[in-house]
Order: C-alpha cells, then structure tokens, then sequence
C-alpha cells in the first residue's frame, strides 16, 4: 500500500491526511500484531528524530480519529491492560499472550468457527463478534529459544 492508497482510504473516511496521520497508519501496516501507543510512539520518534510535531499525545489522538473511522480495532491484551491497536483487516483474530513479556501472537483460523451460529440459536442473541485471547509463557520466556 502506498501514501496514494492511504490517502484515498482517509479521503473515504473523512479524515484530513496530515504526515502524521500517515506515518502511524503506515506504521500499522507494517505491524504484524497488535502494538501500544507508546511503542508506535517511540519507533516513529526514534525513525525521525528532530520532528517535533510527533508526541505521545499526537499519536493518542490519531489513534482515537481511526477508531472512530473503524480503521483500526482497540484490545486490552497486555499483562498491564495497556490497550493495544492493529488495523482492521475486516477479519477477525484471536490472540496468545505471554504473562510475563507481553508478546502478542496472533492465531491463525479461528477456533470458535461455527459456534456463533449455534450460540445465538440457543440464546436468541445477534452474534455481532467475538475474541479469544488465550494467556500463557511464551518459549523465551521458558528458556526455549
């Protein structure tokens, strides 16, 4: 994807395209799990030093304006309930979470396929999503490499 598609996508959904905005989506593009603030925060910070526009408020924002937007999806999946943001590929995933590093692994398929459907005819409920997130030690963390 490139700052042309970027910026159609903000266009869609209203959002002023600023280079800001741009290098924490590009940033979110380039992640393969879910991330803090602060650590896109300090990637970008570190990638440009001197950009005195970029701050820990800054990104806080930006990131607000893309949930809003539904660009991005907002999890609590730290051992320290910081939140955590990955774009939102219209597809759902589910998580594996050191306890002890915060590693956030994602799971590929999806375990609970089928039970929506079984789940909300039982209860009547609309399923309208769900989440796994399944906590443990990562091999690091045991002493495996």
């Amino acid at each position: 994807m490139n700052q042309e598609d970027i910026k159609q996508i903000f266009k869609s959904k209203g959002i002023k395209n600023t280079r800001q905005r741009q290098r924490v989506y590009e940033y979110l593009i380039a992640c393969q799990q879910p991330v803090t603030a602060d650590a896109i925060y300090m990637d970008l910070a570190r990638e440009s030093a001197g950009d005195e526009t970029l701050n820990l408020s800054t990104v806080y924002r930006i990131l607000d304006i893309f949930l809003k937007q539904k660009l991005i999806i907002k999890s609590n999946l730290t051992n320290d309930n910081k939140s955590t943001f990955e774009l939102n590929k219209r597809e759902h995933r589910h998580h594996l979470v050191c306890v002890k590093c915060n590693l956030v692994t994602p799971i590929t398929g999806c375990p609970l396929k089928g039970y929506d459907q079984m789940l909300s005819q039982s209860t009547h409920y609309e399923i309208l999503e769900h989440k796994l997130e399944v906590f443990g030690v990562c091999p690091k963390c045991q002493g495996h490499s």
